[in-house]
């Protein structure tokens, strides 16, 4: 059964409306508290061998060709903010049929793409904790704004919406 982790109950909402029966946890946004909340999650049991934690939420696109709403899955993530030589690009399997994508986890936006198609703020957490404890994992994103964007730009709850539908069919 599928762990939907999700940082943030706004980006929550419209998925647990459309599948109110399903494993949802909030991690809280960034890297530290999503590295909290799985291991959380994992001490106690909650992670079984067989699940898949599907990380879930908006990202900021560098690639200007990803349209606004476009649901990718981030196969690639490197902790860009960390010097140089702490640096360390995880990979993960693709676990389904939409464009697999690079991406920057950073802690403030607009950070150069050094090769990255999107950014987010918990994905290199998620994929350091299944290298580590060995579970599977993936991270489904909608794309909600241009990195750098002004904010009030982004239509969250149009971006939200896709991604919930777009879950649901990954994930019947």
């Amino acid at each position: 059964m599928n762990i939907y982790l999700f940082p943030t109950e706004c980006e929550a909402r419209p998925f647990i409306e459309l599948r109110p029966e399903a494993r949802v946890v909030i991690s809280g946004v960034g890297m530290v508290a999503t590295s909290a909340t799985l291991m959380r999650l994992y001490t106690q049991g909650d992670i079984h061998e067989e699940d898949v934690v599907v990380l879930c939420g908006i990202a900021g696109a560098y690639d200007t060709e990803l349209a606004m709403d476009s649901v990718v899955e981030v196969v690639e993530e490197c902790c860009v903010e960390l010097p140089l030589r702490f640096q360390e690009r995880y990979t993960n399997e693709s676990y389904t049929s939409l464009r697999g994508v690079r991406s920057n986890t950073v802690h403030s936006s607009a950070r150069p793409a050094e090769g990255a198609q999107v950014e987010n703020m918990e994905g290199a957490a998620l994929f350091a904790f299944a290298k580590t404890v060995g579970v599977r994992v993936a991270q489904i994103r909608a794309i909600s704004n241009i990195v750098g964007e002004d904010s009030s730009k982004w239509n969250i709850p149009r971006t939200t919406t896709t991604l919930a539908k777009e879950l649901i069919r990954l994930y019947p």
